[in-house]
This record gives structure tokens, sequence and C-alpha cells, in this order.
């Protein structure tokens, strides 16, 4: 035998040893038990997505033990908190990315994630000799019974209640053609007369369907939505309960209070979803003229009560979604098209201009009935949607997108905003189809919110 083979003998048995040893604890580690361990302060519960989770401070922590051996067949765990009645999501400890009330972790190795709530911080000095009543729907623009089986109930409920002050029309306001001109009677077919028992004014803004030439709903002709301003401005019309006195605005009511109790600013969104425009007034200059404009309105207003509503949603679990990811479209950074056709530039706007000013954010556009739970991006704003006015449609996402305190698809319906004082109760009627009986769905009420 060499010297050479010698040393290989030697060395052999050592070499064996570590790699015996490396071999058992990957092994171990292999064997190993992987927690997904959550934890909540007082003030909400956190579920999860796979359904392994549902906690609450109350319930101690809660574990999922050898979660790798669940077969999930996903990767990533997310975890949904839902806040309690006065209480909102301060922040989360633990994910690997957080979006609006959703913390994202990927299931490796052993997980610690805690939800934190805090209280929501009130304000005060409203009186509650300050009343106000209105009316919220969308999406109503189709003539037919439908609508008028809605406009009959408005009417019916604001008389048992002992009148509304006024309506906000969340757009879509005529479906099916795009009027060229105010005389047209389309104003007539699907506004005067299925709302004639609607006997007070509307405040209207403007949707996608009525920003069209040729292609109804794809909203890409702004210009046509002129013309329904123009209506608003007629001296002849059947009714002035049309209000659209210009593409955005504002109203305070009571009109011409010194220090109205409430201020509502109606916004133009549908120039931000614009990708084949071809009037570039509508493009870049036009969503910061109109940011400039509400900022300056709302910090001027004097109001107890801010309200801000438009066509489309900030968070929607309809069909059409969040702004941001509207009909499944993942915005690309650099992409400007990706960015207005899914609704981030919107989304971007409403954050940087609405959110934390205002007390609520009404829309449509999705054809059901929501109130959603705020989100941090979004501060203490309150979330609605109310786009049942003749058109109905699924909801498509439960809390796995967006918490809610209430949400229906599938039926007519409309939301009525009661103001008194420092307390907002917002209640949701739904309509039946076949014979028009209204039901008053849910409601809840709202004490006044610190603003940013």
């Amino acid at each position: 035998m060499t010297g050479n083979d010698t040393i290989q003998l030697k060395s052999k048995a050592p070499v064996s040893r570590w790699f015996r040893t490396v071999l058992l604890a990957v092994t171990a580690l292999m064997l190993a038990a992987c927690d997904l361990e959550v934890s909540t302060t007082s003030g909400g519960k956190v579920t999860s997505n796979p359904a392994m989770i549902n906690c609450r401070a109350s319930s101690g922590t809660c574990v999922v033990r050898n979660y790798e051996r669940m077969n999930l067949n996903v990767s990533t765990a997310q975890l949904i908190a839902t806040p309690d009645a006065g209480y909102r999501l301060s922040h989360w400890s633990g994910c690997d990315r957080t979006e609006r009330l959703h913390c994202y972790k990927n299931l490796s190795g052993n997980i610690s994630i805690r939800a934190h709530f805090e209280r929501i911080p009130l304000a005060s000095g409203g009186s509650p000799s300050e009343k106000l009543r209105f009316v919220a729907v969308g999406d109503f623009g189709s003539g037919n019974s439908k609508q008028e089986l809605v406009g009959n109930a408005m009417g019916s409920v604001c008389n048992q209640l002992g009148g509304c002050d006024f309506a906000i029309g969340l757009g879509d306001n005529i479906y099916g053609e795009a009027p060229q001109t105010p005389y047209s009677d389309a104003f007539v077919a699907k506004f005067e007369h299925p709302f004639r028992n609607a006997q007070f004014p509307f405040y209207m803004t403007l949707g996608n369907h009525d920003n069209d030439l040729l292609f109804d709903g794809f909203g890409n002709f702004n210009r046509a939505g002129e013309v329904q301003v123009e209506y608003s401005h007629r001296t002849d019309r059947v009714t002035d309960r049309w209000r659209l006195p210009s593409r955005y605005y504002e109203h305070s009511h009571p009109q011409g209070a010194g220090s109205p109790t409430a201020t509502f600013v109606a916004l133009d969104s549908n120039p931000f979803m614009t990708i084949l425009e071809s009037d570039l007034s509508y493009w870049v200059w036009y969503e910061w003229a109109q940011g400039a404009w509400v900022r300056d309105v709302l910090a001027r207003s004097n109001a107890i009560w801010k309200i801000a509503y438009a066509h489309h949603p900030y968070l929607s679990n309809g069909s059409h979604g969040n702004a941001g990811n509207y009909d499944g479209v993942v915005p690309i950074s650099v992409d400007p098209f990706t960015n207005r056709f899914s609704g981030n530039t919107y989304r971007q706007w409403l954050e940087n201009n609405i959110c934390g000013k205002v007390d609520v954010y009404v829309s449509g556009h999705d054809h059901d009935l929501q109130l959603l739970h705020s989100i941090p991006e979004c501060s203490n704003t309150i979330i609605m949607v109310s786009g049942a006015g003749s058109k109905t449609r699924s909801l498509k996402a439960g809390e796995t997108r967006n918490p809610f305190w209430y949400q229906r698809g599938d039926v007519l319906g409309f939301a009525i905003g009661e103001i008194e004082g420092d307390k907002l109760t917002l209640k949701f009627y739904t309509v039946s189809e076949e014979n028009g009986l209204t039901t008053l769905a849910y409601q809840r009420t709202f004490p006044r919110r610190q603003r940013d």
C-alpha cells in the first residue's frame, strides 16, 4: 500500500462521520414542525386565507402547528384584519408585505405575526339640531321599469322619514346612448320620468357611460359628458331637479349657512381612467387642477361633515374591484395606460386628496350595495358603494378582498344618509324587482371621526 493510500484510508472515517452528522441535521430540519402563530390586540379579529386562523385577543394567541403538512397548495398566507366598531387597524408586525387590511407572509419556517388595533379618535362640535337627510344612488339611467321601481321606493321612503333634502347621483346617468344635445329626449326618458316620484334635487356626477360617443361604457370621449352639464343649465327643463353645474363642484347644506352642516364635493373620476381620449385637456393637467380645487374647497369649508362622491370606487367587493386593480388589470409602474385603466392613477389621487380629509367617500360603478371598513391607506374615511339604481350584479369577493359591515349583490336598491349633529346613520334599502317591495336591509350609526 502506498503512502497516499494509507492517508485515504485513515481519513475515511472522519469524512463519514461528518456526512452522517450533516445528513442527520438536514433530516431533523425537514422533520421539524413549522408553526404559524398569530396574536392581536383588543379591538378586532384576524382571519386567514386559506382558512386556518380566526383569532381575537380574548381567545389568546392562535397557533397553527405543522402547517407545512396541511397540503395547503399555497406558498403565501393572507391574513385579514377586521376591526370592531370604533376601532381601526394601526399596523401589523411580522409581515412580508401589507396592503389595506391584509398581511402577506411566505410560508417558510416558524412564523409570528401580530395585528395592532387602536381606537378611532372622535371629533365633536356638532349639535343635534343640525340635521340633514340625503339619498345616495348610482347606475340608474336605464329608463326601464326597474329604475322606476327604485325611483318610487326612494320617494316613498323619504316621505315616510319626513322628507329627504336631496340625492347624490353617482354616475351612469344615461345608459345606451350619449345625448348629443341638452334637448335630447333621453333626459326625460331616463331621468325625469322614472324618477318623477322622487321630488327632491339630484346633485349628479358623471360615469363612464356618460362619457362615450361610439362605444357605450368605454368612457373615452369625455366631451360627451359636457352635454349633461349643459342640460343642468337649461331654464326650460321639465323640472329643476337635475343639478350638474360643472363636471366637478361642491354644494353645502343648509345652503347659504355661515357654518353648514355638511359640504359635499362631487368629483369627476372618469378622466382618470381615460386611455384613448383624443382631447388632451382631460389628461394630466385635469387631474392636477381637480386636485388643487378639492384641496382648497375642503380646507376652506367649516362644515361639520365633509363628504366626497364620484362614480368609480376606491374599494369594492363587486366585479370591478378596488382602484388600482379594476377588472383584474395589474398596473405596470412605467406604463401610463395600465395605471389609468386599472384605476391606479385614481387610487393615488384619492389617497393624496380625499382620504382622511373627508368623513365618507361614496361611489357607484359596481351594481350593488356595500359598506366597507376604513383602511390605513385612507385614514378614518368611511367607504361605501351604492350602484343598484336600475341594474343588478353579483358580488365577486368576500372578506378576503375587503372586510365589510354590509354588502348585497343581485338586488336593486339605494342608500340614505341621516346626519344629526356628530352622528351619521347610513341605511341601505333593497327593492324587489317583482313588486317594488322596499326593505330596510341594514343600518349603522357612526360617530364623527377626527379628520387628518
